[in-house]
């Protein structure tokens, strides 16, 4: 009876799906020549543009250039998935998509983007790492999920960060993870 049962527990442990693994996949755009702009703001109304842009595995991405700083929200989503920082910004042209293979088709569950920051002097000088869900066709937010800061072992901290939050993360009830050396650019989100 032992046997039998301890047989039992083994098959149902080898019957429990493992978790995909997600690989890194990367796309390169510029705004000028590979997005769409989709809206504009009316004349003297301020100045922001709204482009969409195809990302990887035919994700599209939303970037939003707004009075000198830049969102974007990644994937199928019906609202703006990031808020911007407060000081002048802009987000890197490279795309790190985390991607998984669900029934031969790879997708796209988290981003990874690098993006600059002006200080008060209006100096490029600060780098941080967004990483943020992905929207999917069949629901699900879109959302920052961590703030990183550009330290040794950034990239490698927002991947294992991407992987560990995207299955749990609530766009707009989970908090996301701010590193402590970039609170003063993040804030409290």
């Amino acid at each position: 009876m032992k046997m039998l049962l301890a047989a039992l527990a083994a098959l149902s442990l080898g019957a429990t799906p493992i978790m995909a693994q997600a690989i890194s996949e990367y796309t390169q755009y510029d705004l000028d020549t590979d997005c769409n702009l989709i809206a504009r703001a009316p004349d003297n109304e301020g100045e922001w543009a709204d482009f969409v842009c195809t990302g990887h595995a035919g994700y599209p991405f939303v970037l939003r250039s707004s009075d000198g700083r830049d969102s974007v929200t990644y994937g199928f989503a019906t609202e703006s998935g990031m808020a911007t920082f407060a000081p002048f910004n802009y987000a890197n042209e490279t795309v790190e998509w985390r991607v998984r293979l669900d029934r031969n088709t790879e997708r796209p569950v988290a981003a990874i983007q690098r993006w600059f920051i002006a200080d008060q002097d209006g100096n490029w000088n600060r780098q941080l790492l967004v990483v943020s869900k992905v929207g999917q066709p069949d629901g699900g937010g879109a959302c920052a999920m961590a703030y990183v800061a550009n330290t040794e072992g950034a990239n490698e901290r927002a991947r294992r960060l991407a992987d560990e939050l995207v299955d749990g993360f609530e766009c707009g009830s989970t908090a996301p993870t701010i590193e402590d050396d970039i609170r003063d650019i993040v804030g409290d989100r």
